[in-house]
């Protein structure tokens, strides 16, 4: 059992399926697969075990969803922290976590207080250059296109979400890989997600909302993630009508936003199904 295999088989079934739509660009599930194989025989080479920490502090680019795969791959426990956290903040959670690789930007780098944080032993840049850094091409570069991914037990633990922290520090939540592919499972089942399906993703893929009902959901069905850096609405409805995406996934607030905008019809007239979460939607909200 391992998360990482339901893109694999979709990899096996239908190579040329676009599994990732980003800023004009096209990744086939062939594609994601064969470089989340080279990623995690890099992760290996690099001394990543089975039961390591692998931190993603990251925003929503490809290579958040290409590291967890990799990251899965190998067995390790990935652990998603929050793009907008601030050195304090990510230095909490990556010396709770005891994490041993960081995957992170240029951008973001600053805040990874590397000389505070004794577990961590290489961090890997995913987007923009810095001199004398290890970046995600290189790790590319080195792996090869197949890996023997690891076999994991139903209550192996996969991956390591993070509380708010609304009442204290945040606190972290082991999910195993019966959790999630269970979850998932019951997701693409009383949703509906199809291989057929455009799923836009603008929502934190840090967040257990965008990972699992989203992009592990989408994943199990094979279906086209059309993924987004943040809601920009202009941005998000221009291509979501260029896209043909089929369902939409917000919370209540998006909902609001867009009512009060008055966004035309024909904008959104590809989507079958919207889904709302993390907090009550209004029932005139919901009729509206």
């Amino acid at each position: 059992m391992n998360i990482a295999s339901h893109v694999e088989r979709i990899a096996r079934t239908a190579p040329g399926r676009k599994a990732i739509v980003f800023e004009g660009k096209d990744v086939s599930y062939a594609a994601l697969d064969a470089c989340a194989c080279a990623l995690a025989h890099s992760l290996r080479a690099n001394g990543v075990r089975r039961g390591d920490r692998v931190a993603l502090y990251l925003p929503n680019i490809p290579a958040f969803m290409l590291a967890y795969l990799a990251g899965e791959k190998v067995g390790a426990i990935v652990v998603s922290v929050n793009s907008i956290f601030k050195s304090e903040e990510v230095k909490y959670l990556l010396n709770d976590s005891g994490a041993k690789v960081v995957f992170t930007t240029a951008e973001l780098l600053p805040n990874v207080p590397r000389r505070e944080c004794p577990s961590i032993e290489k961090t890997v840049i995913c987007e923009g250059e810095i001199a004398n850094e290890i970046v995600l091409g290189d790790w590319l570069a080195a792996g090869k296109p197949a890996f023997k991914t690891e076999d994991m037990a139903a209550d192996d633990a996969a991956v390591l979400l993070y509380s708010s922290g609304t009442t204290g520090f945040p606190k972290g939540v082991t999910l195993t890989h019966n959790n999630i592919i269970t979850n998932t499972r019951a997701a693409v089942n009383c949703s509906g997600h199809s291989s057929e399906d455009r799923l836009a993703i603008f929502l934190p893929l840090f967040h257990v909302f965008a990972q699992n009902y989203i992009m592990n959901a989408g994943f199990m069905a094979g279906a086209t993630l059309v993924l987004f850096r943040r809601f920009v609405p202009d941005v998000v409805l221009e291509e979501i009508q260029r896209q043909r995406v089929t369902m939409f996934f917000a919370v209540p607030t998006i909902y609001i936003a867009l009512l009060g905008a008055n966004v035309p019809k024909e904008k959104l007239a590809s989507v079958r199904y919207f889904f709302s979460a993390a907090a009550t939607m209004p029932q005139e909200i919901s009729r509206r």
